[in-house]
C-alpha cells in the first residue's frame, strides 16, 4: 500500500474538502424534497450540485477503499460505485422502457473519459509551456495492457450490437462477464499501486480501528445519495431542456457526464500536478472500461426487468452514436497500445471530437468515425506486437515485457 504523504494526512485540507462535498450532497437532498416549490430549472441546479458532491464522495471513498480492502469482490464493488451515478440514470431509462435515451449518458461519459486519456499528452505539453518546466514523462505501466485489451475486445463485440440493431440479454451477460474477467485478472498485476492523494490519503491516515468503517460508511452514504437524486436530476434536466427547445438525448449525453465524471478529472489533475500522469491516464481507462462493460451490460437486463423483453431495440440515431463511440474507442486503444501516448494522436482525436461537437450531424459523426477506424486499423497493424501483448494480458500471461 502506498503511504500517504505527510501533508495530505496532516494539514486538514482533506477534511474541508470532504465537508464541502458533503454539504453539496446534502443540498441535493434538500433540492429533491423541495422540487415542487423550486420548479424544474432551480431543482436541476440544486440536484446537479448534489450529484457532483456525492460523486466526489464516491470517488474519494473508492480510491481509499482500494488500498484498505482486498479481494476480487471488493474490486468489483468499487468499480460499480465509481460508475454508480451513470449506472442509475442509464438503468432507469432502460427499466422504464425509454430505449431511445438509454445510450445517451453511456456514450457521452465514455467519449469524455477516453478523450481525456488520449488527450493527456497535449495537456501536459500545455502545462509545461506555461510553467516553463519539462513535461512529466508519460509512459503507461505494463499492467494497463489488461484494460486496453478489455476495451479492444468490448468495442469489437459492440460492432455486432450496432449491426444487429438491438441489445440483448445475452449481450449484457457477455459484457458483465468481461468485467468479471477483468476484476479477476487485475489482481495479478500488483506492481502499480493506486495513487492515494488528498482526501483519500486523509481517509487512509485515520486510526486503524475506524479506517475501514469510515470508508465503507462513506461509500454507502454517498451511494444512497446518488440513488436518491440521480433520477430526479435527469427528470428535471429533461423538463428544463424541453422547455428551452433542446434535444433530450443531447442533454443526457453532454450535461450529465460532465457532472458525474468531474471527480475523475479532478483526481487526474491532482495526479498530473504531482507528476504522476500515467496513473491519471490509468484512472481514465478503468472508468471507461466500467462504462463499456458494467454499465452497458446492465441496460438489457434492466430493460428485461421492466417488462421490455429480452431484446432492447436501438433506433437509427443510437446506431450512429454507438458507432462513433466504438470507432473512438478503437482509435484510443490503438493510440495507447505502445504504452507511450503521442501528441499527434491526441491532436487527431481532440480535433475530430471537437468537430462533431460543433457540427453535431449524422454526416460529421459518420465521417469522423470513418477517420477513426482508418487510423485505428493502421496503428493496430503497425503495432501488432503490442496487440499480441494485450491479448496475452487478457489470457493472464506476463505483462511486463516491452512492445
Amino acid at each position: 500500500m502506498t503511504a500517504p504523504g505527510p501533508r495530505s494526512a496532516q494539514d486538514g485540507a482533506w477534511q474541508r474538502h470532504l465537508l464541502t462535498a458533503g454539504a453539496c450532497a446534502a443540498a441535493g437532498l434538500l433540492a429533491d424534497v423541495a422540487r415542487p416549490v423550486l420548479g424544474a430549472q432551480l431543482a436541476a441546479v440544486g440536484l446537479g450540485i448534489g450529484l457532483v458532491g456525492a460523486s466526489f464522495l464516491l470517488a474519494w471513498a473508492a480510491d481509499a477503499g482500494e488500498t484498505v480492502f482486498q479481494g476480487g469482490l471488493v474490486l468489483a464493488v468499487i468499480a460499480l460505485l465509481t460508475v454508480l451515478p451513470e449506472f442509475v440514470i442509464e438503468a432507469r431509462f432502460a427499466y422504464t422502457l425509454q430505449s431511445e435515451l438509454v445510450t445517451a449518458n453511456l456514450t457521452g461519459a465514455t467519449r469524455l473519459l477516453l478523450t481525456g486519456a488520449v488527450g493527456l499528452p497535449l495537456a501536459l505539453a500545455f502545462i509545461a509551456r506555461r510553467s516553463r518546466k519539462p513535461a512529466a514523462p508519460l509512459v503507461l505501466g505494463t499492467p494497463r495492457r489488461l484494460e486496453l485489451a478489455i476495451l479492444l475486445i468490448t468495442s469489437i463485440f459492440a460492432i455486432q450490437i450496432v449491426t444487429e440493431g438491438h441489445l440483448t440479454v445475452i449481450d449484457g451477460i457477455v459484457l458483465v462477464a468481461l468485467y468479471a474477467l477483468y476484476a479477476r485478472r487485475v489482481q495479478g498485476t500488483p506492481e502499480e499501486q493506486p495513487a492515494v492523494l488528498g482526501v483519500p490519503a486523509g481517509l487512509v491516515s485515520l486510526p486503524p480501528r475506524c479506517r475501514r468503517p469510515a470508508i465503507a460508511g462513506l461509500m454507502l452514504t454517498a451511494g444512497a445519495v446518488v440513488v436518491i437524486i440521480a433520477n430526479p436530476f435527469a427528470d428535471a434536466l429533461l423538463v428544463t431542456g424541453t422547455s428551452l427547445g433542446l434535444d433530450p438525448y443531447f442533454l443526457i449525453q453532454s450535461v450529465v457526464p460532465v457532472a458525474t465524471e468531474a471527480p475523475e478529472f479532478v483526481v487526474v489533475a491532482v495526479l498530473v500536478a504531482n507528476r504522476r500522469p500515467a496513473q491519471g491516464l490509468a484512472l481514465f481507462l478503468a472508468a471507461s472500461l466500467s462504462q463499456w462493460t458494467l454499465a452497458m451490460g446492465a441496460l438489457p437486463l434492466a430493460y428485461f426487468a421492466g417488462g421490455g423483453g429480452t431484446s432492447m431495440p436501438l433506433d437509427a440515431h443510437q446506431h450512429v452514436e454507438l458507432g462513433f463511440t466504438i470507432a473512438l474507442t478503437l482509435f484510443a486503444v490503438a493510440a495507447l497500445v505502445s504504452l507511450r501516448p503521442e501528441r499527434v494522436d491526441a491532436a487527431l482525436l481532440a480535433g475530430l471530437v471537437a468537430a462533431q461537437l460543433v457540427y453535431p450531424t449524422a454526416f460529421v459523426q459518420l465521417a469522423s468515425a470513418f477517420v477513426f477506424l482508418v487510423f485505428a486499423i493502421d496503428l493496430l497493424v503497425d503495432r501488432r506486437r503490442g496487440v499480441r501483448l494485450l491479448l496475452g494480458a487478457l489470457r493472464g500471461e506476463d505483462v511486463r515485457r516491452s512492445p
